[in-house]
Order: structure tokens, then sequence, then C-alpha cells
């Protein structure tokens, strides 16, 4: 029951983040377990730094489509599709380990989506 409402209360406040960022979805863009090892400032500082190791992925689009299926980016998602999506990053962060796509930032050896994820984060905390 515990997990449930903690489940549930992660989604509105996923649903919440949505509706006062539409365009920036800040619930997609901050890596969840990173999140629990360090602060938004950090987590800032890693994106940076990632842009700065690949300027070919400043645009925020490109970050994004690698985050999203193309056709849902821009549209407003309810706490069920956000959560799914959650998943859906979370199992892309395993795999990125699992063959070894990661990048080393400041020190942290990360997954490429989740260095995409601080990446946006910087971006819409800017």
């Amino acid at each position: 029951m515990g997990v449930f409402i903690v489940g549930l209360g992660m989604s509105l406040l996923s649903l919440i983040g949505w509706f006062f960022k539409p365009a920036k979805n800040t619930a997609l863009a901050q890596p969840k377990f990173l999140s629990l090892l360090c602060d938004n400032e950090t987590l800032q500082m890693l994106g940076r730094a990632y842009l700065k190791l690949k300027p070919d992925e400043t645009n925020n689009k490109v970050l994004w489509n690698d985050l999203l299926k193309e056709q849902l980016t821009g549209k407003l998602l309810g706490a069920k599709e956000i959560s799914t999506l959650e998943l859906q990053i979370e199992e892309k962060i395993r795999q990125d380990f699992k063959s070894e796509n990661i990048v080393v930032v400041q020190g942290w050896v990360l997954s490429v989506t989740e260095a995409r994820q601080c990446a946006i984060f910087s971006i819409i905390n800017a």
C-alpha cells in the first residue's frame, strides 16, 4: 500500500510539474537515481559539462528526442504517460550501462541517457 501511495504521489508531482512547465517537462528531464545522490546544482553542472563535451547535442530537440519518441515531444502528457515514459527512460539507462554506452563527466560515470537528462535539466533551469 505504501509503495502505491509513493508511486501515486510521484505521478501527481510529475503531472503538476508538467502543468507549470508544459513545454519543458522537468519530471522527465531529471534523472531519478542520480537525483538521490546529488542536488539540483550538481545535476545542472553535470549537464553543462556534458554539453561542453558534446556541443553537437546542445539543441534541445536532439536531447528530448533521445528521451522521448519524437511524436510525443511538445504534447501534453498525463500522469500515466509520464510514469510509463519514466520507466522506459530508467530501462534505457540500465541498457546504456549494460552496453557500456557511458560517458565520464566531471569524474562521474554516467549513462549517456543520464548525461542527456542532466543536459536538458541544465537548459530548463538556466
